[in-house]
């Protein structure tokens, strides 16, 4: 039979058998032969059926072998891990764990996807009427959440719980003793409380710094000038620690002023990824309705019902539009981006 090869960077893409697994997989097909799904073959490389092609090839067993087509390694990529996720009994954090390691994948067949589009096409006339098409927008994320089984929520919450580094609750949530809600409701909470914890030391190191270091440093000065003049090195001293004192003011101050900032930036991504996913749903329903014909005795009333449809999806998008363009301007605020 054709010899076929095992590409070992898609193999690694494969949950690899235990011993125990492996054996009993051999014993099977030496009692009973080769049964089951076909070995599948791109070109001449395995993409399903590694370990039965290797014990069938040792044993000299017949196999049946299909062949499937992609247009590329990463489609190739991306089809196994669908085909993994569809066999394997998994927690909703294994699946994004599973999909999030092949992100950059799926990234870049959407953007060859989006090349092979056209992205934004110019009209066929410079003094063409007619708009311009806006290019549409590659939602990577939401591919990923398919393929995961769970919602776009659901999925980047899943992956903020997994970039943590609390091991003990990742591996709470990956063995289902804790739901993606609930594990990232007290990875919130521990991260507020952390914020809230830090917050109150800055504000007591301030506030003892303005009120009593200040003074005790002014007092330091005044007496050094006194008692040994400007020139001496008693006064520089007093002098350096004064400097001190207000350099760390400084500090405290614009930390306090960037968490300020960063919660700000935080709401605002908040705001945009929601609406993002209200506008698809949207989409979805508007779609779904305009499909539908509504009569009354030999009254068409869909017309009307679909062209207002039509009218508000294209207010959603307006303002989606505007959501994009919102940005935190110098002074930690919300502003439109011209």
């Amino acid at each position: 039979m054709k010899e076929y090869r095992i590409d070992p960077k898609l193999n690694g893409i494969l949950p690899e058998l235990s011993k125990a697994d492996y054996k009993a997989l051999e014993q099977s097909l030496l009692m009973d032969g080769f049964k089951g799904a076909p070995i599948m073959v791109w070109g001449d490389v395995i993409v399903d059926g590694h370990n039965r092609y290797e014990i069938c090839k040792k044993h000299n067993i017949p196999y049946e072998v299909k062949s499937v087509e992609f247009a590329s390694k990463e489609d190739a990529i991306i089809w196994m891990v669908r085909q993994q996720l569809g066999r394997r009994s998994l927690t909703s954090l294994q699946r994004i764990k599973i999909v999030e390691e092949y992100r950059p994948f799926y990234k870049k067949k959407a953007q060859k996807n989006k090349s092979l589009n056209g992205g934004n096409k110019k009209s066929e006339s410079e003094n063409s009427t007619t708009p311009i098409a806006k290019e549409e927008k590659i939602d990577v994320r939401a591919e990923l959440a398919k393929d995961a089984d769970v919602s776009t929520n659901t999925y980047s919450k899943g992956v903020e719980i997994l970039k943590s580094g609390n091991e003990e609750l990742i591996n709470e949530t990956i063995s289902g003793q804790k739901s993606i809600n609930k594990a990232f409701n007290e990875l919130k909470k521990s991260a507020d409380t952390d914020k809230s914890d830090n917050a109150s030391d800055s504000d007591s190191e301030l506030k003892n710094l303005k009120e009593v270091q200040r003074r005790e440093v002014a007092q330091k000065i005044k007496k050094a000038r006194e008692e040994y003049g400007i020139e001496s090195p008693e006064y520089e001293e007093a002098k350096e620690e004064q400097l001190s004192v207000e350099v760390r003011i400084n500090e405290i101050e614009n930390t306090v002023q960037d968490a300020q900032t960063s919660a700000t930036e935080s709401m605002l991504i908040q705001i945009q990824k929601r609406y993002h996913d209200y506008l698809l749903e949207f989409q979805e329903d508007v779609k779904w309705l305009s499909d539908k014909a509504f009569y009354r005795d030999d009254e068409d009333v869909s017309g009307k019902t679909h062209s207002e449809l039509q009218n508000c999806l294209e207010k959603f998008k307006g303002i989606s539009n505007l959501m994009e363009n919102m940005v935190i301007d110098e002074f930690g605020g919300v502003t439109i981006k011209k």
